[in-house]
């Protein structure tokens, strides 16, 4: 890693390959030694000589620059890691979904069910001898031979 030194502290800087946690924590202690203003500048220009440019597909990282108003992405990466926002936001819907279509299920086949009972009971009722027997082959033999007449009675 890099050193850069300012006054009497010395600071060292992260590498391209270092996670955004490192860098989040070296704006910090750049920020608590000469202030916001002064830390940006300095931090653009450590970024721009080796910024993690992982860091900028990062939705969180992108959250915490925009918090303390640096700018160190271009438009495709912000582009990137917009998307990868969304993608998190349609998981986490798609998790909300499991748990209604958990509970939505059962609820759905019990009304199926029921309507398949009420269906049933309202079907026998109106039902008579003659349609009980033409579930039979020999009552449809009877219905269609004009036997009918005796079942009925």
């Amino acid at each position: 890693m890099a050193q850069i030194r300012i006054g009497k502290k010395t600071f060292l800087i992260p590498d391209a390959g270092s996670p955004c946690d490192l860098w989040k924590s070296y704006f910090d202690s750049l920020r608590k030694e000469v202030g916001k203003d002064n830390a940006k500048i300095i931090f653009l220009v450590t970024w721009g000589a080796n910024g993690a440019t992982s860091c900028t597909t990062n939705s969180d990282f992108n959250k915490w620059l925009k918090k303390h108003d640096i700018d160190v992405s271009n438009a495709s990466t912000r582009a990137i890691a917009d998307l990868s926002g969304i993608g998190g936001n349609i998981l986490g819907f798609s998790k909300n979904m499991t748990k209604i279509i958990s509970i939505g299920t059962p609820i759905f086949l019990g009304g199926v069910a029921l309507v398949i009972l009420v269906l049933l009971i309202n079907t026998a009722r109106k039902g008579d001898v003659s349609d009980l027997a033409a579930l039979h082959p020999a009552g449809r033999a009877a219905k269609l031979s004009g036997g009918l007449k005796l079942l009925k009675g």
